[in-house]
């Protein structure tokens, strides 16, 4: 026999897996966990890379997987360092205004994101840094980084559409080309902000 919700849970990830790119929503649980309940390569590669900071974890549930989030501040720049469940890293996020993404990528994407939104305002920005661990660690221990360093901007934005307002999560590559928009459902407004 199968379980009601199972069955329920499958047919809302069917749905939402089979929807175009634009139209998709992220659902995600995020909660505060303690070091103890970190993978051991997650806490290891934090503690090498960031010596004195105070490091607050996240575990967070998707439609997709659990992940672990380092979340810290430290020489005047917030870090948000992504794990899968296995402690592997994923990427390195860093916190910045909107007006430190360079100009002509702002243009670009402030052009599509006005034909996809009536209006929209950015909430948050950040740098995205995807690359091995190894090289991410160069990345954040120099500030110099190595050519297999993928770039992206990953923007929260609270956006209205067809007169209905909601908040979104927009990535984009360097030169601003929009790679995903998905709109967000039941995210914790204090972690979003942090």
């Amino acid at each position: 026999m199968v379980n009601m919700s199972s069955l329920v849970a499958f047919a809302l990830a069917f749905m939402l897996l089979t929807l175009p790119c634009q139209g998709q929503k992220k659902y995600e649980r995020e909660y505060r966990i303690k070091p103890g309940a970190v993978p051991p390569k997650s806490a290891r590669f934090i503690n090498d890379v960031f010596k004195k900071a105070t490091i607050h974890w996240y575990g967070e549930e998707s439609l997709t997987g659990t992940t672990i989030e380092a979340k810290l501040k430290t020489g005047g720049k917030r870090y948000s360092v992504e794990f899968d469940s296995s402690g592997t890293i994923q990427d390195v996020e860093i916190q910045r205004s909107y007006s430190q993404i360079p100009a002509q990528t702002r243009k670009v994407l402030t052009a599509q994101l006005s034909q996809k939104f009536d209006t929209f305002t950015v909430v948050k920005t950040q740098l995205q840094w995807t690359a091995s661990q190894a090289d991410l660690k160069t990345a954040i221990l120099t500030d110099n980084l190595p050519a297999s360093v993928q770039i992206r901007y990953e923007l929260i934005l609270k956006a209205q559409k067809n007169r209905s307002a909601s908040y979104y999560e927009v990535l984009c590559e360097q030169t601003g080309a929009i790679v995903s928009i998905h709109q967000l459902v039941q995210r914790n407004v204090n972690n979003l902000i942090y």
